[in-house]
């Protein structure tokens, strides 16, 4: 019983972060009103970011909120 109760606080870190990826190296567009798009793309996901400052180069996004 006692490995089964570790095994099962072993991957409830996993179970935490299902669902969210972390991308970086955006590709940057300047928008109007000095805005900028902040495109992170990989080959299964597309995620758009708008900011009035400079791009973040990490950001973790959620999943299900893919454009792709």
């Amino acid at each position: 019983m006692k490995k089964v109760l570790l095994y099962a606080l072993m991957l409830l870190p996993l179970a935490a972060q299902a669902g969210k990826i972390t991308m970086s190296n955006p590709d940057e567009q300047e928008l109007k009103g000095g805005k900028k798009l902040c495109t992170y793309e990989n080959s299964i996901y597309l995620f758009t970011y708008v900011t009035k400052g400079k791009c973040p180069y990490t950001k973790t996004f959620i999943t299900e909120d893919s454009e792709e």
